[in-house]
């Protein structure tokens, strides 16, 4: 057994050619057993690399280094079916806004009430704190920011119902009505809530306490009867409140995660001396995320802008993505032959200068392309079968689930990402209809699975090779 190696180096493209003979037959159940036991699963079960005659192995690897990068709006998404849900506000002296207003929706869990004649004496909001969210094995702290700094949120009533059967999205812009409370000062996300219960202090899990007007309790003191005889008859009275933060008061800010959806969230009215009403945030109760992002001047000027960019920024809350050319892919798409894609794979790596405690690096990002529909490519962002295959694996041993990536790597100080069934796919296209539907990918930051924000900067400099391609292929005939 003998092997070539043949480089070839032009306009930053790199060929390396790998031809691999065995000539003694009786080697071959040797060598497919050091193949595919031997060797760290890194390549989906589409690049084998064998030729159909069985007489060989030829493999062809290409480098890439010539990738445009500019930074785009993101899309928005679905924000009432999360798995937790956040609340807060950032300045972000490289990002700038970065909002996140919550919706919650008080449900009644005793019918048959009548409070009409009783005096309020004071009506407060408890929403508990969701520290940590468990994303597979790893636990992630639901913080983001300055979790010390200072803020302003305004409590309003919802002027609109929101049913359970609508969908809403992260740009969702309620009409609010009346204000009615304002929580100032420091979240303290860490420190247990202390009360006085006949002399004793009680300590429970960490909370924000924002006390209400006294008009709005007494309001829903005097809402009648007839709120009161069932869940749904309620909401029509009290359709659900918006907490807005407003204000940074101090630092840069920041965003937690928050419980809306369980009954140690809620409201408390206090009434006649010495009586209580809990009116809890229950499992079926609606809540719904709705965010703002701003940018600053380095980053709209991308945003509406053309060409390549050496620095570029990805923002979760439906902010900023990065649209990423890959201009030589064709050469391989529109080869024309049969071919198998061994491996076909991305790296991106990010500028540390702007990591910190408070700002940290996603957790995880995606690769996407741009949806097409009826031959018009649009901005929106849809999934390649590689990221499928990850997030819903066709069976429990499916390679393609550790193949896609896109968790960051500590090592490398970026991310790297498989799409070897996607150019796959663009290759038999071409093959058969003759069209190259390859339109570029973005690069995105999932908003789920943690749910906190995020945000990164990406070294991009195409001269200095910041973004990494590389795909190695068999030819079949």
């Amino acid at each position: 057994m003998f092997i070539i190696l043949c480089c070839l180096e032009t306009n930053n493209i790199q060929v390396i050619k790998n031809n691999f003979k065995i000539k003694v037959k009786g080697l071959l159940p040797l060598f497919f057993l050091l193949a595919f036991f031997g060797c760290k699963k890194e390549s989906t079960e589409i690049g084998v690399g064998l030729r159909d005659d069985l007489g060989g192995i030829n493999s062809t690897s290409v480098r890439y280094q010539n990738v445009i990068c500019r930074t785009v709006s993101d899309d928005s998404f679905r924000t009432d079916i999360l798995t937790a849900n956040i609340l807060g506000l950032i300045n972000d002296p490289v990002f700038g806004l970065s909002k996140a207003s919550l919706i919650i929706q008080p449900r009644i869990t005793e019918t048959g009430d009548d409070l009409s004649g009783k005096t309020i004496d004071s009506i407060k909001l408890f929403i508990r704190y969701n520290q940590i969210q468990t994303v597979g094995i790893d636990p992630y702290l639901l913080t983001y920011g300055n979790v010390e700094s200072e803020l302003e949120i305004d409590v309003y009533t919802l002027a609109d119902a929101v049913a359970s059967s609508d969908t809403f999205y992260s740009n969702y812009s309620p009409v609010l009505n009346t204000k009615v409370g304002q929580f100032s000062g420091e979240l303290r996300f860490f420190d247990s809530l202390e009360t006085v219960v006949e002399g004793s202090i009680v300590k429970s899990a960490p909370q924000m306490v924002i006390t209400l007007d006294n008009s709005f309790g007494q309001e829903i003191m005097d809402f009648g009867s007839d709120a009161y005889n069932s869940d749904s008859s309620f909401v029509k009275y009290l359709k659900g409140l918006a907490l807005v933060p407003t204000n940074v008061l101090s630092g840069d800010g920041t965003i937690i995660g928050v419980v809306a959806n369980s009954s140690a969230s809620g409201l408390v009215l206090y009434y006649s001396d010495t009586l209580t009403k809990i009116i809890p945030l229950g499992s079926a109760s609606k809540r719904i995320n709705y965010y703002e992002t701003g940018s600053t001047a380095a980053i709209d000027a991308q945003k509406s802008g053309s060409g390549h960019f050496d620095i570029t920024y990805v923002q979760s809350l439906g902010g900023t993505k990065i649209k990423v050319d890959i201009p030589e892919l064709s050469s391989i798409i529109e080869m024309g032959q049969d071919i198998v894609i061994n491996e076909a794979e991305i790296e991106f790596i990010i500028d540390e200068s702007v990591v910190d405690t408070a700002y940290k690096v996603p957790n995880r990002m995606w690769i996407q392309i741009p949806d097409t529909v009826n031959g018009v490519v649009n901005s929106n962002s849809i999934p390649i079968t590689d990221l499928i295959d990850r997030l819903i694996p066709p069976n429990f041993n499916w390679n393609g689930y550790t193949n896609y990536g896109g968790d960051y790597d500590d090592s490398k100080k970026g991310y790297s990402f498989h799409f070897n069934r996607y150019l796959q796919e663009l290759v038999k296209e071409y093959n058969e209809t003759g069209v190259n539907k390859f339109n570029g990918f973005y690069l995105s930051i999932p908003s789920d699975f943690p749910v906190t924000p995020s945000r990164a900067v990406i070294r991009t400099d195409s001269m200095a090779g910041d973004v990494k391609v590389s795909v190695t292929y068999t030819k079949l005939d």
